[in-house]
């Protein structure tokens, strides 16, 4: 009987070890898949697809798509601006009383296509789940793509991100919007001279002082960034950022990367905010990739709702951005 039992527990043993190493298996697979920019796509146009409908049920027509202007962005970027919709659905949830996506963070991290992958679902999920909560019917399936690039995920990610400001009842991103994400990359790179600052030996007070001052629009000499003026448009806001941008490029090649090509304002026909808006996703992941050679690990805050602000002052901190950027490339 003895040796009996002894079988039978052997047995559950052995069985238990099999299920383990099953599963262990099932996640080392899971975990080594890779995903490419086409799969990514795929996934960005059906959850397009659920937006259409969910927009046609609540009498919205006058969809007018933007158009990204961007032909070299990388799977980071891509990330960043999905950071963005996740933010969008969870302000929907908060709003009608669903249980809202998990909120993602920019950190310095060379991101894949994979990784944006993983964030698409959790969109896919989140948008079938309301979707269907409505007593919609998905009678449409996903569409495999090849040769897509990162550029046209962005693309299609940019209408995904419009789509859902509607679904949120906003007629059109506005000046606050860009603010509030604009303000994100100052304070990120405000916290990264900080800690440069630190990092350099007490006999180089002056390198110190250079960048400690930036922090505040300052140089040692006296001098102060200029005040802000009143009246800018979108198109002046999109041309500093290029400036931004220019400078982000220099750091790059620093740092033995390729450029990033930059649009030109002739690219555009009229500028609006949703314009700018792009470019401040643009600009927090190239922040947040200039951080890894940097060795700084910190990751950029969350999104604070702004209100009352104008291009005036989304152009301001954008200025603010470029002085310190230029301060920092003489410095360094």
């Amino acid at each position: 009987m003895l040796t009996l039992k002894l079988k039978l527990f052997r047995f559950a043993v052995m069985i238990k070890i099999s299920l383990l190493i099953s599963f262990l298996y099932a996640n080392h697979v899971y975990a080594a898949q890779k995903y490419t920019p086409s799969e990514v796509f795929s996934g960005v146009e059906y959850s397009n697809q659920i937006l259409d409908q969910l927009l046609s049920s609540k009498n919205v027509s006058n969809i007018k798509i933007p158009a990204s202007k961007e032909k070299d962005a990388k799977p980071m970027h891509v990330y960043e601006l999905q950071v963005s919709v996740l933010n969008e659905l969870y302000q929907y949830a908060i709003k009608n009383n669903r249980n809202p996506p998990p909120l993602t963070i920019s950190t310095p991290i060379k991101y894949t296509p994979t990784d944006v992958y993983l964030l698409t679902q959790l969109v896919i999920n989140n948008l079938e789940s309301i979707y269907e909560d409505q007593g919609g019917n998905i009678d449409f399936s996903m569409n495999d793509h090849s040769g897509k690039s990162p550029a046209n995920v962005y693309q299609e990610l940019f209408e995904l991100y419009y789509k859902l400001n509607r679904v949120n009842d906003k007629e059109k991103v506005s000046p606050n919007e860009v603010y509030s994400h604009i303000i994100r990359a100052k304070e990120d790179l405000q916290y990264t001279l900080l800690l440069l600052s630190k990092r350099i030996d007490n006999k180089q007070e002056n390198k110190k002082r250079l960048l400690i001052t930036a922090i505040y629009g300052m140089h040692p000499d006296g001098t102060v960034i200029s005040a802000l003026q009143a009246g800018k448009k979108p198109a002046d806001v999109i041309q500093v950022a290029f400036e931004v941008r220019k400078k982000l490029n220099i750091l790059r090649k620093r740092n033995q990367l390729p450029e990033i090509k930059i649009p030109l304002m002739s690219d555009y026909e009229k500028i609006k905010p949703i314009d700018a808006f792009l470019q401040t996703q643009f600009i927090i992941a190239e922040l947040n990739l200039l951080k890894i050679p940097l060795k700084i690990s910190s990751t950029t805050n969350s999104v604070k709702t702004a209100t009352g602000k104008t291009p005036s002052d989304v152009y301001q901190v954008f200025k603010h951005i470029d002085y310190m950027l230029e301060r920092l490339i003489k410095t360094l």
